[in-house]
């Protein structure tokens, strides 16, 4: 009977001990290292106008908490990352993408000069992965342009495992459904893809909010922004940054609505 036993527990335990080898690299969620790491911002400007919203507010978060300096060593933002929905660019967006962006690093307009986008994109991500840094992507619309860099990435840094050190932060239907079907298995397979709750659930409000919008323009740091941000798309129609929801999970600041975004950065 005891022996039966041993040999019960040693199963059990090289059960235990082969489930552990096979446990995928990220099952352990990782952190943002805000010493180390650079966020990868993208906004598709098509055709919806939230990505407007969602430049304001992401530049208000990020120089909130980090600061200026700070903005232009570890963000990187981009205009132009659609897929299947590329016939539908807003280029009146490039205003609220210098309004948000000119005077701390700038933006690259992908729309406009695609391969150089990606170009600047592989440099900044390998100089950023070589330091020990990971890259995380706040997927404000499409996977398209993160396949392309990633592939470049795989190609010319071969050993860095780009499951573990590439994160996608992805909240919507609609923008994977837009995303090329290559691009999208690409992008899952070759980063950390995560999936969040949808955002449009907690920073999106139609007919506006006049509380909101009085503190977001009379803001004396970021008022301009969204000044800049809300003559591209109505407030009275529409608040929406939900795209913002990616980027408050990659800060670890959970889910945020309205008045905890008022009381904790237009204050």
């Amino acid at each position: 009977m005891k022996t039966i036993i041993t040999l019960l527990i040693i199963c059990i335990c090289m059960s235990i001990s082969c489930t552990a080898l096979q446990e995928p690299k990220n099952s352990q969620e990782r952190t943002f290292n805000s010493k180390k790491d650079l966020l990868s911002l993208h906004y598709d400007h098509a055709p919806d106008k939230d990505d407007g919203h969602s430049a304001a507010a992401d530049r208000t978060i990020l120089q909130s908490i980090y600061g200026k300096d700070w903005i232009k060593k570890h963000v990187i933002a981009v205009s132009g990352a659609y897929g299947k929905n590329a016939g539908n660019f807003n280029p009146n967006a490039d205003a609220v993408m210098d309004a948000a962006w000119n005077d701390c690093g700038g933006w690259l307009a992908a729309h406009t000069s695609r391969n150089d986008a990606i170009t600047k994109m592989t440099q900044r991500w390998t100089k950023t992965l070589k330091a020990g840094g990971d890259i995380w992507i706040k997927e404000g619309g499409q996977s398209d342009l993160t396949a392309a860099v990633v592939e470049r990435i795989r190609e010319q840094l071969p050993k860095i495992d780009t499951t573990a050190h590439i994160h996608t932060v992805q909240h919507s239907n609609w923008n994977e459904d837009q995303t090329t079907e290559a691009a999208l298995a690409y992008t899952k397979s070759n980063t950390h893809y995560i999936r969040i709750k949808d955002a449009n659930t907690y920073l999106n409000i139609r007919g506006g909010n006049e509380a909101f919008v009085k503190a977001a323009t009379e803001n004396p740091v970021y008022g301009d922004i969204w000044k800049a941000a809300f003559a591209y798309y109505n407030p009275k129609e529409r608040i929406d940054f939900s795209d913002t929801g990616e980027l408050m999970h990659i800060l670890g600041l959970g889910e945020m609505g309205f008045d905890k975004f008022i009381e904790s950065y237009l204050k």
